[in-house]
């Protein structure tokens, strides 16, 4: 084989795996610095995170022994940071917003609202899914129907 065209081989080869080494080098950095922003939440609130999920643009970690969620969503400017006590909160529902096609219903938003018992106190909004700033789903209907029932299961606890 001549060298000129295994260089050029190796070349190839390089420009074709870059995107997909690329791309699974900024993912790792992603969840590292959701994971990072999620524990340090917790911290402040004297917290830790014993299960967690990283989805898209949010991380949602719950802390089981003291009832309480942590929540992050990364926005142009950094992180949007939510800290819950869930002792406080009597209600988890999803709500999906939907706008209506020709051909079906489009998603526009999904959220978790979470209802407290005092009444005073306005619900807490954990929004999955913003059709203005993702403009594709990528399992965030799994994760907003897991995260329910397991609030939910520990609001019942």
């Amino acid at each position: 084989m001549d060298t000129g065209t295994a260089i050029v081989g190796a070349i190839s080869v390089v420009i074709c795996a870059s995107p997909f080494v690329l791309t699974g080098v900024n993912r790792r950095k992603n969840q590292k610095g959701f994971l990072t922003v999620l524990g340090n939440l917790a911290k402040k609130h004297d917290s830790e995170i014993t299960q967690h999920e990283i989805c898209g643009n949010y991380a949602i970690g719950i802390d089981n022994t003291k009832k309480t969620l942590s929540f992050v969503t990364k926005t142009e400017d950094g992180y949007k940071e939510q800290f819950v006590d869930l002792s406080s909160v009597i209600d988890c529902k999803t709500a999906n917003i939907c706008r209506s096609t020709k051909g079906g219903k489009i998603i526009q938003r999904l959220y978790l609202q979470l209802s407290y018992a005092n009444r005073l106190k306005h619900e807490d909004v954990l929004e999955f899914y913003n059709a203005d700033i993702s403009y594709q789903l990528s399992g965030e209907i799994e994760s907003i129907e897991k995260w329910n029932k397991t609030i939910n299961n520990l609001l019942i606890s």
